[in-house]
C-alpha cells in the first residue's frame, strides 16, 4: 500500500512560498507583508454530527499552521498567497446519535491548502488605526488523506475502496480524489501593534468539493466482493465498524452523499511589513500618512494614499 506523506509535500509548498517572497517583496516593499499564524480546525461532515452533547474540544479540535505573503492592493484592500497545514478528525462514538454510534466510523485527515485570498478592512490601511475589522474570500487547492485507526496501526483509506470504489459495478462511484478545491469566507479583527507589525484574530469556513474528507459519502458495498480485492480483508473491517452481528446488505447507506465535507478554522496571525510604512511620500515618522489643514481648516490627505 502506498502511504501519502503530507509533511513532504508540506515542505515542498512552503518552500515554494519562500522562494516567490523574494522577488515578489523586492518589487513593492511597502506593500508586501509576510504572514505566520495558528489556530484550531474543526471538521464538518458525516461523521461525528455532534448537536446537543458536550465534548471536550480535544476530542474533536485539531491544531494548524499557517504561512502567507501579503499585498496591499488599494487601501482598504489586501490579496495574500497562503499555504495552511493541519488536520481534522472525529467519530461517530462521539456523537449524540444512536444510529450513528452503532455506524462507529471514525477517521482523521491531514489538510494542506493553497489558496488566494482577498480581504477588505473596514478602515483605510495606512489610517493608523489601532483595530480594524476585516472580511475575507478565497478560493485555493486541498489535499487530504482520510486514514483509520486499527490494531494500533492508522490506515490510509482512499486506496482501499470501502464503498466499493474499486469494484467492477456502475452502482459505486469513482475511486476519488485526494486533492479538491476549496472555497474559504470569513472575518477578524486586525490590531496595528507597530508601523511594521499587526495582529490578527480571524475565522473562516472552508467550503471544499468533496464528499470524502471522512471517506464516507454513498453506501455500503457487497462486502464479500470486497473481500476479493487487493487488501480486500483489510477492506472489508474498514468500511464496516458496525456494533452489530450482522453485515450490513450491500447498498445501504453509509453516508450522505448530497452534502460535501467542510471545516472551519479559528487562529490567530502576525504580519510584519520590512519597511514598515515607509518614511517619505506623505508619510509621518510614525509610519501613517502625514494629515495637514487646508483654507478651510478640512483634513487633507496626499491623494497617493487613497489607493
Amino acid at each position: 500500500m502506498t502511504f501519502i506523506n503530507p509533511a513532504d509535500m508540506a515542505g515542498r509548498v512552503l518552500i515554494g512560498l519562500l522562494a516567490l517572497a523574494l522577488p515578489f517583496g523586492s518589487i513593492a516593499q511597502d506593500r508586501t507583508g509576510f504572514m505566520l499564524g495558528a489556530g484550531i480546525m474543526r471538521y464538518n461532515g458525516d461523521v461525528g454530527k455532534l448537536k446537543n452533547r458536550f465534548v471536550s474540544p480535544a476530542k474533536v479540535l485539531r491544531l494548524y499552521g499557517k504561512a502567507g505573503i501579503t499585498y496591499r492592493l488599494t487601501g482598504h484592500l489586501e490579496g495574500s498567497l497562503n499555504y495552511m497545514h493541519g488536520s481534522v478528525e472525529d467519530a461517530d462514538s462521539l456523537s449524540d446519535n444512536d444510529d450513528q454510534v452503532i455506524r462507529n466510523q471514525s477517521f482523521q485527515s491531514s489538510i494542506d491548502e493553497l489558496s488566494l485570498q482577498l480581504d477588505m478592512y473596514l478602515f483605510h490601511l495606512l489610517d493608523g488605526r489601532k483595530v480594524n475589522p476585516f472580511f475575507t474570500a478565497g478560493a485555493g487547492m486541498l489535499w487530504f488523506n482520510p486514514q483509520a485507526y486499527l490494531g494500533g496501526n492508522w490506515f490510509d483509506l482512499q486506496p482501499l475502496g470501502t464503498e466499493g470504489q474499486n469494484l467492477a459495478d456502475p452502482i459505486y462511484a469513482d475511486p476519488y480524489k485526494l486533492r479538491e478545491y476549496t472555497f474559504l469566507l470569513g472575518a477578524g479583527v486586525s490590531f496595528q501593534l507597530a508601523p511594521s507589525w499587526r495582529l490578527r484574530f480571524e475565522s473562516a469556513y472552508h467550503m471544499t468539493t468533496t464528499d470524502y474528507l471522512d471517506d464516507v459519502s454513498t453506501i455500503y458495498p457487497d462486502l464479500t466482493q470486497l473481500a476479493q480485492q487487493p487488501f480486500g480483508p483489510l477492506a472489508v473491517q474498514l468500511s464496516n465498524r458496525r456494533l452489530e452481528t450482522s453485515a450490513p446488505e450491500a447498498g445501504r447507506s453509509r453516508g450522505n452523499p448530497d452534502s460535501n465535507d467542510s471545516f472551519l478554522h479559528f487562529g490567530l496571525s502576525v504580519i510584519f511589513n520590512p519597511s514598515g510604512w515607509i518614511k517619505g511620500n506623505g508619510r509621518s515618522r510614525s509610519g501613517y500618512p502625514n494629515r495637514g489643514r487646508g483654507r478651510m481648516g478640512k483634513s487633507q490627505r496626499c491623494p497617493a494614499f487613497d489607493s
